[in-house]
């Protein structure tokens, strides 16, 4: 994708697509709308959302978000059933999530989760069969689990994981085996490792790795063979390597290479 990208940025220099277009992210989808839809900075946009095929005439601007020389900074591109998911900035309604099709009018705001200029700032957006999950603050919530099919209607907080403005701060959202898996904080067990399938019944902590409020701060995750792999403290080994399928019989240590407290990590 790199070098992708970077053969991308030479060749809009070249054409001149527009002065002083620099390219800052990229993703590449499996759609007959578009090839690589990426962020690029000119001076007469600002940050916005682009689209290429490789050639001259097949790179161009899909929509101006923030009218004018204000950017819409879109991140976090994914994809999910055909339609590139993000969060951006309209210079109305703050950080939220949009989608695109690769078109203008294919290009639009999901929700405006929290009300208002203030945002709700999606991060961690993750895949989900032809859903998107992330996490998001609503403004009385605190940051909390999303999930969204591509409309305001299905757009809906999963689950108030740590009720309260404080929220419990999902993020690490990694697909194993049709569901995610993600660190978060209930306020009960301090952060550790949890699951979703998108739906309030199939959200639940995995495993209380570090008995009690202690944390166990699960990250560094890997998927690999249907399972993840990931760090966690516990009070016995220290930082060491665990692994998880999802289930709590099937979240353990893997090897306690440091023995003791002190842990490998």
């Amino acid at each position: 994708m790199r070098r992708f990208l970077l053969m991308l940025f030479i060749s809009i220099s070249a054409i001149g697509v527009a002065s002083g277009l620099h390219v800052s992210q990229g993703k590449t989808l499996k759609t007959s709308f578009l090839t690589s839809c990426f962020r690029g900075h000119s001076a007469a946009w600002g940050q916005e959302l682009w689209r290429s095929d490789g050639s001259p005439e097949g790179t161009t601007l899909i929509r101006d978000i923030n009218p004018g020389s204000g950017s819409g900074q879109p991140y976090q591109f994914r994809q999910a059933d055909e339609q590139l998911y993000f969060g951006a900035d309209d210079g109305r309604h703050g950080f939220e999530l949009w989608r695109s099709d690769g078109t203008a009018s294919g290009t639009s705001m999901v929700a405006d989760i929290n009300p208002g200029a203030g945002g709700s700032f999606p991060a961690g957006i993750a895949t989900l069969g032809k859903k998107v999950c992330f996490g998001a603050d609503d403004g009385n919530s605190g940051r909390e689990l999303w999930c969204s099919e591509g409309t305001g209607n299905d757009t809906r907080m999963v689950m108030d994981i740590n009720t309260g403005p404080k929220g419990s701060n999902p993020r690490y959202f990694t697909e194993v085996e049709g569901v995610l898996l993600f660190e978060a904080d209930d306020n009960i067990h301090g952060r550790e490792l949890w699951r979703t399938d998108g739906t309030p019944e199939g959200t639940m902590i995995v495993y209380d790795i570090n008995p009690g409020s202690d944390n166990s701060w699960p990250s560094n995750y890997t998927k690999t063979n249907g399972l993840l792999l990931f760090r966690a403290t516990d009070a016995q080994h220290g930082r060491e390597l665990w692994r998880s399928d999802g289930t709590p019989e099937g979240t353990y240590m893997v090897k306690d290479v440091n023995k003791g407290v002190s842990g490998a990590f």
